[in-house]
């Protein structure tokens, strides 16, 4: 038997819930997308960073996700080696917190380099990693 037969849905109604949660997940990711890039040019307005256009600034948050997600991977197979091998606590604690720095900088740094229309300074960036590490700490469960 198949597990889509559902007797109260026809297939109008399954086509509705499936466009409907589409463009849930759409607006989810276009809300957190836009927090991010009003947080960055916030940021960025604060320390009076200046950008070419609009779109350079869009330009450097589209760079950003993707080179983000590839460090915070690598970081985390490192820090899983890492807990293995440290046996001392606030050694342990000490690596990770300066890897984790590390890893956040480390994308920002290079998406600037990679943006010629946007230049960061190093302490703006530096200031970033440390906002984004705070926020990455609050979110972050604990097991």
């Amino acid at each position: 038997m198949g597990h889509d037969q559902d007797p109260n849905l026809n297939s109008s109604d399954k086509v509705i819930i499936g466009i409907s949660m589409a463009i849930l997940i759409a607006l989810g990711l276009l809300v957190m997308g836009g927090v991010f890039l009003f947080g960055f040019a916030g940021l960025f307005q604060l320390f009076s960073v200046h950008y070419e256009t609009k779109s350079s600034l869009v330009y450097y948050i589209l760079c950003l996700f993707p080179l983000t997600i590839l460090f915070e991977l690598g970081a985390m197979l490192i820090m899983i080696k890492v807990r293995f091998i440290v046996k001392i606590r606030w050694l342990e604690i000490s690596l990770k917190t300066s890897l984790t720095l590390l890893f956040i900088w480390i994308p920002l740094y290079l998406t600037d380099e990679v943006i010629k229309g946007i230049t960061v300074p190093l302490h703006t960036e530096l200031i970033a990693t440390v906002l984004l590490f705070l926020l990455d700490s609050l979110v972050e469960r604990r097991y």
